[in-house]
C-alpha cells in the first residue's frame, strides 16, 4: 500500500502547519505585554502601547518615567506645574538642552498641533551620541506639550532607522497623555 507510505508526512506536514500558522494567529490574538498607565508626574499620566514596559522605578516620577520596546526608548517628565507658557518656547527650551548633552544634532522644522486637546509642539532630529569610546546616531522626536497647566516633555529615540517601526506607538501613546487619575 504505497499511500499508506504518505499518511505519516502528511501528518507532520499538518502538525508544522498548525503549530506555526496558529502561532501567527496567536500572535495577533494574544496581547504583548504592556506597562497599562503609567503616572509621569504629578496629576499626568500616559498609556503606555502594547510591547512598550516600565524601565524606570515603579512609582519614582521625581525624573520622569523611561518605557522601552526593543532598541527604542521613551521618556516623560513633567518638568513644570502651573506652566503659563506655551509648547513652542518650552519646545526651544528643550532643544538647546537636548543640545548640550549630544555631540551633534539636527532638527528638522519645528511642528505646531494640538494633541488630545493639548497644546503640542514637536520636532524630529538625528544625533550623534558619544560615550566613553563609542559613539551612535540615533532618530528621534521631542514632543512637548502643555497638558492642563503641567509642562510635559516627552522624547522618544531609536538606534539610527529603528524610530520608524515605533512611530505609530509613539503617536497613540501622546494622544493618551492626560491630567488627573
Amino acid at each position: 500500500m504505497p499511500g499508506r507510505r504518505w499518511v505519516p508526512t502528511i501528518l507532520v506536514a499538518a502538525i508544522i502547519a498548525v503549530v506555526v500558522l496558529g502561532g501567527i494567529g496567536l500572535d495577533t490574538v494574544i496581547a504583548a505585554p504592556s506597562a497599562g498607565t503609567v503616572v509621569v508626574g504629578g496629576p499626568v499620566t500616559i498609556i503606555a502601547a502594547p510591547g512598550w514596559v516600565l524601565e524606570s522605578p515603579p512609582g519614582d516620577t521625581s525624573e520622569g518615567i523611561e518605557l522601552q520596546k526593543s532598541d527604542a526608548i521613551l521618556t516623560a517628565e513633567v518638568v513644570a506645574s502651573s506652566y503659563s507658557g506655551d509648547s513652542a518656547s518650552m519646545l526651544a527650551s528643550q532643544e538647546e538642552s537636548l543640545s548640550g548633552e549630544s555631540a551633534q544634532i539636527s532638527y528638522g522644522d519645528p511642528q505646531l498641533t494640538s494633541v488630545g486637546g493639548h497644546d503640542t509642539a514637536f520636532v524630529l532630529f538625528e544625533a550623534t551620541l558619544v560615550s566613553g569610546q563609542r559613539s551612535g546616531v540615533i532618530d528621534g522626536e521631542l514632543t512637548c506639550m502643555v497638558v492642563d497647566g503641567n509642562a510635559v516633555v516627552i522624547l522618544v529615540g531609536a538606534p539610527q532607522g529603528d524610530l520608524d517601526p515605533v512611530i505609530d506607538d509613539v503617536s497613540a501613546m501622546l494622544a493618551s497623555v492626560r491630567a488627573g487619575r
